[in-house]
């Protein structure tokens, strides 16, 4: 069976695709029945909480401590022994997330009143407290989905796990439009969606990991060497690798002391730049730490750095014109995809707002989704650790502080925007003093390369924005004008590059297939 990073990121990318389109299908129709309201708001809390949950326990911390020693048993030891690493694994993180699952249900009304501190609404805050009470058990759901990713992407299968958020759209789609007509609080069909949607996840991954050879076999042993190998990574890395979940969820906090909507905005603007770093940039996180695990366990630092580099590239050759796309025509995105219904111009124009910011981040965020994996192959927690306090604390300040300005939920955005960056030069240095000297300087003409195509790409999708009267023209001329603005925006950006001999578009290709080609070589001897 051919195997390579190259198509192990496309599975991913084009599965990521995949949910991010029936996810923009969800955002539409959520929009469209629930505009951006208060109510809406207390939804996106209660399901921001489980879902913080997930992404520190389950898919953050569990996750990034496993994969690396999982992949250093598949290595060096047998194929038994790996499985039953596994199987122990299951069986601790199963009482994990039913211990978090009860404490989240009993102390719901606490943990709303947490993160959602600006709500003054009795009303609100009992809609949020009781919607909260529904979706917490997704956490359990999906916390068995990230351990099947984790299990399924170190054995090099990367379809179910990144195909099941595409089922998770499905259920908030049937929750919308199905489930909400039984309830006379619509949103409450919206969450049994959600719990719909994360089951349909969890069955997925079965045949997959049968496949594997696994099977459940419930074993709690905390002196396995493996599993205290797992724990002793797994506190550092629980905060270390959610700062960009923690930074957004503290983002709703300060935002829920604002005008009704700002969490909404900030949820909409959010899903736009999920998609560019989704679709690539986090489909190649996914791949690249199963390999530089392998290439950690056999101390082949050369080719780690390779790889990294190589990451970086692609990821910068898409964040950068994407960046730029967002902040040129965001209001045509959002009018077209959004502005309906219960969504008004006024909703597109703060969405917008809050966009613009966000923008500015992405390309940090690209960087730093490839950085961190780095840290966790080379089992070192601690210094995303650090870095991720200074950006946590950064984002607070200046979150409070510029939303005190004429910004307003917009300033959370740009606060975001500029403690990922500060985040990502420092961790980047560190990752030089850690493995050697990258070869830094090589992005640099790349860069001003995809800068330069990016910027004249911006002057052609702006004129062709100019035609269209984004908040009045009828539905059919917006999308139409969409979809000619982002072929001819990627056409001429492709185009351009290869006339300014932007060698990374082949070269990123090649030498990700051969690298990968001798890893599996390697692994299968």
């Amino acid at each position: 069976m051919k195997n390579s990073l190259v198509k192990s990121t496309s599975i991913v990318a084009l599965s990521t695709l995949f949910s991010r389109i029936t996810g923009f299908i969800r955002d539409m129709i959520i929009a469209d029945c629930f505009g951006a309201s208060g109510k809406l708001d207390g939804f996106f809390i209660a399901f921001r909480i489980p879902n913080l949950l997930r992404r520190l326990v389950a898919e953050g911390a569990l996750t990034i401590s496993f994969i690396p020693i999982y992949t250093e048993y598949l290595t060096k030891r047998d194929h038994k022994e790996a499985l039953e690493l596994a199987q122990k694994t299951l069986s601790i993180l199963i009482l994990i997330l039913i211990v978090f699952t009860v404490i989240g249900e009993i102390f719901s009304p606490a943990i709303v009143k947490l993160f959602a501190y600006g709500f003054t609404d009795s009303a609100r805050i009992g809609l949020t407290v009781f919607l909260n009470r529904i979706l917490f058990p997704y956490i359990f759901l999906v916390g068995l989905v990230a351990f099947s990713m984790g299990v399924l992407n170190s054995h090099g299968r990367f379809f179910s796990p990144a195909f099941a958020p595409v089922l998770l759209n499905v259920g908030f789609i049937i929750g919308a439009i199905y489930f909400s007509r039984f309830f006379n609080e619509p949103l409450y069909g919206l969450a049994i969606g959600v719990l719909f949607g994360g089951l349909l996840q969890v069955l997925l991954q079965i045949p997959y990991l049968i496949n594997t050879g696994f099977r459940i076999k419930f074993s709690v042993d905390l002196k396995h060497p493996g599993i205290r190998r797992i724990f002793r990574m797994i506190t550092p890395a629980l905060f270390g690798i959610a700062v960009y979940q923690i930074n957004i969820l503290m983002s709703t906090i300060l935002a829920s002391m604002l005008a009704p909507g700002s969490i909404s905005y900030l949820y909409y603007s959010d899903r736009l730049t999920e998609i560019v770093l989704g679709v690539f940039i986090f489909s190649i996180s996914n791949v690249i730490l199963p390999e530089m695990s392998n290439f950690s366990a056999n101390n082949d630092l050369e080719r780690l750095k390779s790889l990294y580099i190589i990451a970086v590239k692609a990821s910068l050759f898409l964040a950068i014109p994407a960046s730029i796309a967002m902040m040129t025509v965001g209001t045509p995105i959002i009018s077209t995809l959004f502005m309906r219904g219960e969504f008004t111009p006024l909703h597109v124009s703060l969405t917008y707002k809050a966009l613009l910011y966000a923008s500015i981040g992405v390309t940090s965020i690209s960087i730093l989704r490839i950085t961190t994996p780095a840290f966790y192959s080379l089992k070192d927690t601690k210094t995303p650790v650090i870095t991720s306090a200074i950006a946590f604390i950064l984002n607070i300040v200046l979150g409070y502080l510029l939303m005190q300005t004429s910004l307003k939920h917009a300033g959370l955005s740009l606060a975001n925007s500029i403690s990922v960056t500060v985040q990502t030069i420092i961790l980047v240095g560190w990752l030089q003093r850690r493995i050697g000297i990258l070869s830094i300087e090589s992005l640099i003409l790349p860069v001003i390369k995809y800068i330069a195509s990016g910027l004249v790409m911006a002057y052609i999708i702006w004129n062709i924005s100019g035609f269209v009267d984004w908040f009045n023209d009828p539905f059919a001329k917006r999308l139409l004008f969409l979809l000619l603005i982002v072929i001819v925006g990627g056409t001429t950006y492709l185009l351009i590059c290869i006339v300014a001999g932007v060698k990374e578009i082949s070269l990123v290709r090649d030498k990700l297939y051969k690298i990968s080609k001798a890893t599996f070589s390697k692994r299968r001897e």
